[in-house]
């Protein structure tokens, strides 16, 4: 007879987010102006930026190893699909994205939505777009 508490719990591979911290935000966009912009963007917002990945593969390594709060993905990637990076994030690491797009089209957004977004963040966008997003993404992972 097997005992329920021989069953082992699978390991989070994420970290515990702490109420009122500032949240660890990886950057995924191929554009490296884009992604300099965002990453002084995130900082002024008070968050910290604990890296920047320009492909699929390179967020993947990157959530391994750093275990950010979430991931602020551009939907398109330079010879990649943003969206299946997100479902990769997931899968694997645990880790929630916001969605930064510059498409608002019906088939676009419903890729999207099947991912579960913390956020979707349309381009172009304002400090305080970006804020907003930032901060209900903040009380969803609590």
């Amino acid at each position: 007879m097997l005992r329920i508490d021989a069953i082992a719990k699978p390991q989070s591979t994420y970290r515990t987010r702490v109420p009122g911290q500032p949240l660890r935000v990886m950057v995924v966009e191929h554009d490296e102006t884009a992604a300099d912009a965002l990453a002084v963007v995130v900082g002024d917002l008070g968050h910290t930026v604990c890296g920047v990945a320009r492909t699929e593969a390179e967020a993947a390594d990157f959530a391994l190893r750093e275990r950010p709060d979430l991931a602020l993905l551009d939907v398109r990637l330079g010879g990649g699909d943003g969206i299946a990076a997100a479902r990769r994030l997931n899968l694997d690491h645990g880790l929630r994205c916001i969605f930064l797009s510059g498409n608002s089209d019906h088939g676009t957004m419903a890729r999207i939505t099947e991912t579960y977004p913390l956020g979707v963040v349309h381009r172009p966008f304002s400090h305080a777009q970006l804020k907003v997003a930032l901060d209900l993404a903040a009380r969803r992972l609590r």
